[in-house]
């Protein structure tokens, strides 16, 4: 049993202003409290805790919003009877007046006050999409009547239209400095830690409570990022290995052709099946489940270009279609190689490039006997796979961002484009193209490889996890 005293935050402040999703985003937990876009959700205080190895470092109160602020104000002013009576006095008349119990028109207001008069740190929650009003100033002067260290915290401030300088100097002028931006819908874990870090130097008795916090959010990130990354690279060496067979043609050009659109058409289904189980193993690793891994998969597809890797939104997003008909169709062309044993595919550009013969040279063995046979393979040419890691990194790197908290559709495309953008990591590249000489390495191929060299596998998705890292690691624009 741990001895260590958990910090106990309240999340206050009006209602509609994004309280629940903030503790759900700290909570990492969607399940929490009723997300709404009309306000009034709230209606007790509720309470998460959040520990790491069995120690809870922090319990995070849910409060009814304060909606009648001016009132409060007022009531508040109106139970002085001396004036060197501090605030935290008046607020402990305020809360036995009739209209503060049960029953009262401003118990929900009331509870707020007196769960955020028992908490160590309050959060006051911003919509930064608001502009600061009255109400707003009513309900910070109400608060600080508690006595309790307070933050701002600026919610939304992703959105093009957030104020985020109006509030800072409307905080300001409260002489409220410490004003944290918290988005609880695009999430940045640096500012959880300057969040963190705001609360250690306002709560200092509770700093080996906040830094286990620091620490344990530290250690669950990295591992999150890991275990994305293996997913990731375990992934990508499946779709560089990854070979269709063709069955025997006996006929001539135009059975072979047939052959190989069928072929293509079939490599171009498992691997965007594989794909979505990828995004589907990612999202659980950032704590992504059910149906908030489902909407949250279906932005992060759209900013990507959509489930088809080959069509014409994926490959502007990656750079590598132009407008105008046979430029796009020569960007279509280098995602996959095809080997057809000396048949002339002519203009051909479903997936292999033009008149393409991988391995035509040197061939012998099974694919000798294969081409005799009229069989051909198809599989992803380097910049095929280049294009689905950067699309696979870039679910990383979205699902890292996206709060657990949103009820919205998010825009991303700037997060996504950042990747997209990037250049493939060399050790990504090499890994790929040892895998794309091993059809063995692959679930994907038809038929089946021989297995030999599996923990040459093991080594390539190693290696490509350790390149993924490296790059979610590195701070995202946007």
């Amino acid at each position: 049993m741990s001895d260590l005293h958990p910090i106990v935050v309240a999340v206050v402040g009006h209602a509609n202003t994004g309280k629940t999703s903030v503790l759900q985003t700290l909570l990492r937990r969607r399940d929490f409290g009723i997300v709404s876009p009309h306000g009034g959700t709230t209606r007790t205080v509720e309470a998460g805790d959040i520990g790491f190895d069995g120690t809870i470092v922090a319990s995070i109160l849910d409060t009814p919003g304060l909606e009648d602020s001016a009132r409060l104000r007022d009531l508040l002013e109106d139970q002085r009877t001396d004036r060197g009576e501090d605030s935290r006095t008046l607020l402990d008349r305020l809360l036995v007046l009739p209209a503060c119990i049960a029953g009262g028109e401003l118990e929900l207001e009331a509870s707020a006050l007196r769960a955020a008069g028992d908490a160590d740190v309050l959060l006051y929650a911003i919509d930064a999409r608001e502009s600061p009003r009255p109400r707003h100033l009513d309900e910070l002067d109400v608060l600080a009547a508690t006595a309790r260290p307070l933050i701002p915290l600026l919610n939304f401030v992703a959105r093009p239209e957030a104020r985020t300088d109006a509030w800072r100097d409307a905080c300001a002028r409260r002489g409220l400095h410490a004003t944290i931006a918290f988005d609880a819908v695009v999430y940045d874990d640096r500012s959880e830690r300057r969040l963190l870090e705001a609360m250690r130097t306002l709560v200092p008795e509770r700093t080996s409570s906040i830094d286990r916090w620091i620490d344990g959010r530290a250690a669950t990130g990295r591992e999150s990022r890991r275990a994305a990354s293996d997913a990731v690279a375990d992934w990508l060496v499946d779709a560089a290995a990854a070979t269709i067979v063709t069955a025997p043609v006996p006929g001539g050009d135009t059975e072979r052709r047939r052959a190989l659109d069928s072929a293509s058409d079939d490599l171009i289904e498992r691997l965007r099946d594989a794909e979505s189980e990828m995004r589907t193993a990612v999202a659980a690793c950032y704590g992504f489940r059910g149906d908030e891994a489902t909407s949250t998969t279906l932005e992060i597809v759209d900013a990507i270009g959509g489930v088809d890797f080959t069509g014409a939104a994926s490959l502007e997003r990656a750079g590598l279609w132009a407008a105008g008909g046979g430029a796009g169709l020569l960007a279509a062309g280098v995602l996959a190689d095809a080997a057809v044993g000396g048949v002339s595919l002519g203009g051909f550009t479903v997936l292999g490039a033009a008149g393409a013969a991988l391995g035509a040279a040197g061939a012998t063995g099974g694919k000798m006997l294969r081409r005799i046979r009229g069989q051909q393979e198809i599989r992803l040419g380097d910049e095929g796979v280049e294009l689905l890691m950067r699309r696979a990194i870039a679910t990383m790197i979205a699902f890292e961002r996206r709060g657990h908290a949103a009820i919205e559709p998010m825009r991303i495309d700037d997060v996504v484009a950042d990747i997209l953008g990037r250049p493939a990591p060399q050790e990504v590249v090499a890994a790929s193209r040892t895998a794309r000489r091993r059809p063995g390495w692959s679930r994907l191929s038809e038929p089946p490889g021989a297995t030999g060299g599996l923990a040459s596998r093991g080594d390539a998705v190693a290696r490509i996890a350790d390149a993924v890292d490296g790059v979610a690691e590195t701070p995202v624009s946007g």
